[in-house]
């Protein structure tokens, strides 16, 4: 991630009963959320967000990555804050911060985001409209989250269909249904997410049936998720096994 340089919007939450994991804990998707929400409140707060959609572009995630360090409880106050990081190419990047209630830094993440035309699906380049206060002089060497290259080791494991409740307001799949895929999955198997790497690669659509092929290792799992053998997705997941693994 980048050198703690000031945020530029921030949001007070607390976790709530409906978003915890069996151990009390937020979900990895439901943090995810809460980002989305404040990428969401920023990019309107200038004029960047809604705005956009009423013109005919809407913001695609790309890639994400997150960090946990400590993950909040039932009834912990957080504080989510973001930032823009500038632009890479057609990527514009964004970073968030999660803190406890003392400022504690429990969680990490660094996006990239493509601007797209509704109509022609073709990016465009994000300079031309967003403010320039995003545009924040730092080194950007390494805040790109990486591209996943997976070799043709993968086994399959799982099958999810799209269902509606996974679209968004624009009916496509929203990115968090993705993590919520993997994080079940990785629940499933007896594996607690330390980081998770996720390149979205094409759409996935409504009623279509996504094969999860994973990959294990010591520390980590490989994720593609597949549409009739097409990629749309791929993760990489750092953290620990349980007992459960077996």
């Amino acid at each position: 991630m980048s050198a703690k340089l000031p945020f530029q919007y921030e949001k007070k939450f607390e976790v709530l009963s409906f978003q915890i994991d069996p151990q009390g804990r937020i979900r990895l998707s439901a943090l995810a959320d809460l980002m989305q929400e404040v990428a969401w409140k920023h990019a309107d707060s200038r004029d960047f967000g809604k705005a956009l959609l009423e013109k005919g572009y809407v913001w695609v995630l790309s890639r994400f990555e997150i960090k946990i360090h400590h993950m909040p409880s039932w009834g912990d106050k957080i504080h989510v804050k973001t930032a823009g990081r500038g632009i890479d190419k057609l990527f514009a990047l964004r970073e968030f911060s999660i803190t406890d209630e003392r400022g504690n830094e429990i969680a990490e993440a660094m996006s990239a985001w493509l601007l797209v035309d509704i109509n022609t699906k073709r990016p465009q380049r994000p300079g031309n409209v967003l403010p320039a206060e995003l545009f924040v002089s730092i080194d950007d060497s390494g805040l790109m989250p990486e591209k996943i290259v997976l070799d043709q080791n993968l086994d399959l494991i799982d099958s999810i269909k799209v269902r509606p409740f996974d679209l968004d307001m624009n009916n496509h799949v929203n990115n968090v249904s993705y993590i919520r895929w993997v994080e079940d999955v990785s629940l499933n198997i007896g594996f607690e997410i330390k980081q998770i790497l996720i390149n979205y690669i094409a759409e996935a659509r409504l009623e279509e049936n996504i094969d999860m092929y994973l990959k294990r290792t010591v520390e980590s799992i490989l994720f593609s998720g597949r549409n009739v053998g097409k990629q749309v997705f791929n993760a990489r997941l750092v953290g620990n096994w349980s007992s459960k693994k077996d």
